[in-house]
């Protein structure tokens, strides 16, 4: 669960970053990114390869060749981070190569044997957590850089703050139909023109027992985040760096736990949500 969870963030970081005005950004705020997407795909890279080792077409070795590849891309960041807008292009497709190979491995990561249906979802699901875990946690380092670079424009922070209100409000969106879909299954509704049995995703019975974890994805995860992004672009609005990047220090907890809460869903029920 935390294997997937780092390699979501560490692909989060890297291709949030890459849709950011990077010749806007102080060079500092963009190595500490990398630094930190290093960590995130190092870690747990190292932990695949010394319990589950390197077995021929294993989903497992793929992620950790994939984490291998993500690596080596922060540290390119970190390494170009100085080069001012010279090699803008190239420290962009770095970022996106990362952020890429970061989803996959998050995707490959995640145990369990899935139906094609729940695989699909399984997709957007990891697209979409890698997505709002890069963009708080880039939104909040970003805050804490104006700290010390004064001269940064208020544009970079406006648009990871964009990114994240996206990212939520997808999340949401993707919430409410992963369980429309998982309810019309339960009630052997038809998807698809062919009738889906219920064994294949392992529904309903589990979910009635994951009901205090469901409540904690729900109004942790969600909507407690989704009102901490509005507060953040109010903040933003007003030019506040300050406010915003105290809100976004909590709210990048509730999100961190709203995703783990959500990893270990999937692992239970064979289903994201």
């Amino acid at each position: 669960m935390f294997v997937s969870f780092l390699y979501s963030l560490a692909g989060g970081l890297l291709g949030v970053l890459a849709t950011g005005r990077l010749d806007e950004i102080a060079w500092r705020f963009v190595r500490l990114a990398g630094v930190l997407a290093l960590a995130s795909a190092a870690l747990p890279t190292a932990w695949s390869i010394k319990s589950d080792g390197f077995a021929l077409n294993s989903p497992h070795t793929l992620a950790s060749g994939l984490g291998i590849a993500m690596a080596i891309c922060a540290m390119l960041v970190v390494f170009l981070a100085p080069s001012g807008p010279n090699l803008l292009k190239l420290k962009r497709a770095v970022c996106f190569v990362g952020g890429v190979c970061g989803i996959i491995a998050a995707i490959l990561s995640v145990p369990g044997d899935y139906s094609r249906l729940a695989t699909g979802l399984l997709v957007g699901n990891e697209l979409l957590a890698a997505m709002l875990l890069g963009s708080i946690t880039l939104s909040w380092l970003l805050g804490h850089a104006y700290l010390t670079a004064t001269k940064m424009t208020i544009a970079p922070l406006q648009h990871f703050s964009r990114v994240l209100s996206l990212a939520i409000i997808c999340r949401i969106v993707f919430a409410l139909v992963s369980i429309g879909v998982a309810l019309s299954i339960s009630h052997g509704g038809n998807l698809d023109g062919s009738t889906v049995l219920m064994t294949s995703v392992g529904l309903p019975a589990p979910i009635a027992n994951q009901w205090l974890v469901l409540s904690l994805r729900g109004a942790v995860g969600l909507l407690s985040v989704a009102v901490f992004a509005y507060m953040v672009a109010d903040c933003v609005k007003l030019r506040s760096t300050q406010s915003a990047t105290g809100i976004l220090y909590f709210g990048s907890v509730f999100a961190y736990v709203g995703e783990l809460a959500n990893l270990y869903l999937l692992m239970e029920l064979g289903w994201p949500i």
